[in-house]
């Protein structure tokens, strides 16, 4: 939404005020106190305390391990998987990630780029015990998977830029892109070759095949993607089997978009 000529007639401070403790509170990695909370929103203490009574009343907060600190609670769960489970794509595709995961015996995924980072809509973790560490709900930074790199396909070059100017682009291994040079060529790659077949490119010792889905109009919109320890594949048949499996998986999800061009 654009900013109304009537912004500070319509801005309500206090809403803003408590979603940006969720924020915070979300982005920290353990529990915070209110003196803590107040600092990074340049707030009172008075004006803290207020914030976190009425979200912890509400159950937005709970409560962390040590007195006096907070963390998230759980409303603000039930809140992300409404908004997972409203995204069309996600209901679409939830059979066709369930088949994948299935027959190919590791774990699969639904994926959408939002801002700069890969967020999970739909996962299906395997059954024989090679599951994936990601789950719905997680978010990677784009720049530095396999999977970011198909959802960065529909990204201009201008637009690839202005992210590797705004994200630092820190190295997970040695396969991850440091600058703009490396990931457009990562990004240039997927999109001539149609997926990305990775071993160790983020973690060691997993691996993941990743397509792109596309809508009506051929954008990309979304990512499928198996993956797991690198003890759930068999390597000989990647060309032969996880590739073309999974490439028909998103190619039956585009076309439920309206794709309607080649395979």
């Amino acid at each position: 939404m654009t900013e109304s000529s009537n912004h500070k007639v319509y801005f309500v401070p206090g809403l803003h005020r408590g979603l940006r403790v969720l924020e915070i509170l979300g982005a920290a990695d353990q529990p915070m106190s209110i003196s803590d909370i107040g600092r990074a929103m340049d707030l009172s203490r008075s004006s803290t305390f207020r914030l976190i009574y009425t979200l912890n009343q509400m159950g937005f907060l709970k409560d962390g391990d040590q007195k006096n600190t907070y963390t998230l609670g759980a409303r603000v769960l039930n809140l992300g998987f409404a908004y997972l489970n409203q995204q069309p794509i996600t209901s679409i595709s939830r059979s066709y990630l369930s088949a994948l995961r299935d027959k190919t015996g590791v774990s699969a995924h639904l994926s959408v780029l939002e801002g700069f980072d890969v967020l999970y809509l739909g996962s299906h973790q395997g059954r024989t015990g090679f599951v994936s560490s990601m789950v719905t709900g997680t978010r990677t930074q784009a720049y530095a998977s396999a999977i970011g790199w198909c959802l960065l396909g529909s990204m201009s070059d201008t637009e690839l830029k202005v992210l590797c100017d705004n994200v630092e682009m820190t190295p997970f291994t040695d396969k991850t892109p440091t600058n703009y040079a490396e990931l457009h060529q990562r990004v240039q790659e997927t999109r001539d070759q149609g997926y990305v077949f990775s071993r160790g490119f983020r973690d060691p010792g997993g691996s993941s095949v990743a397509v792109p889905v596309l809508d009506s109009t051929g954008q990309v919109v979304a990512c499928v993607n198996i993956s797991g320890p690198d003890s759930g594949f068999d390597f000989d048949r990647i060309d032969s089997f996880y590739v073309p499996e999974t490439k028909a998986v998103a190619l039956q999800i585009s076309r439920e978009l309206g794709y309607a061009g080649p395979a």
